[in-house]
């Protein structure tokens, strides 16, 4: 991922759109490997549903986004199978737009190679502070929407009653 970020930037893709992308991605790899998608969706998706100079990877990502965006009713009937199976993932990740970067053979690839790696094994407690940081901060105090470590949860809940639990 690290790899990935320093091309998108190299490549004058910087800034809120730039993190964004990357947390939608993360998302992603750590969905397909969580069972929240099918198993290597995100992955198969990549190798068979973009062109192999990457050209299309930009486009074929805003598209795979708009879908995780919609709930299923809402969702156009004859989407081919690869996005139909695809679940809403509510909490607004996936709906604001911004222009895609453009990609090339490395940058496709490099892109790849993040989906070899076994995502479940990262702790979703990261996931809140990385929606957090990419969030409007204007929006994200209007909404209440803070995120809470489960050290500072457990803070609070463990004298509540978890301890009477234990």
């Amino acid at each position: 991922m690290g790899e990935l970020h320093d091309a998108l930037l190299a490549g004058g893709y910087h800034g809120h759109k730039l993190e964004v992308l990357l947390v939608r991605i993360l998302f992603c790899l750590f969905a397909e490997d969580t069972a929240i998608f099918e198993k290597n969706a995100f992955q198969e998706f990549l190798e068979a549903q973009t062109r192999p100079d990457g050209t299309d990877v930009g486009t074929r990502l805003a598209e795979w986004f708009s879908i995780l965006d919609q709930a299923p009713g809402e969702r156009q009937r004859h989407l081919p199978d690869y996005l139909a199976q695809l679940p809403y993932v509510n909490g607004a990740l996936f709906t604001e737009y911004f222009p895609f970067p453009s990609f090339d053979a490395a940058l496709r690839e490099r892109l790849i190679r993040c989906t070899y790696f076994d995502w479940s094994r990262i702790s979703p407690a990261i996931f809140g502070s990385l929606f957090q940081s990419v969030t409007d901060p204007v929006k994200r105090r209007n909404l209440g929407a803070h995120y809470t470590s489960e050290a500072n949860i457990l803070k609070v809940i463990q004298g509540l009653f978890l301890d009477e639990l234990r």
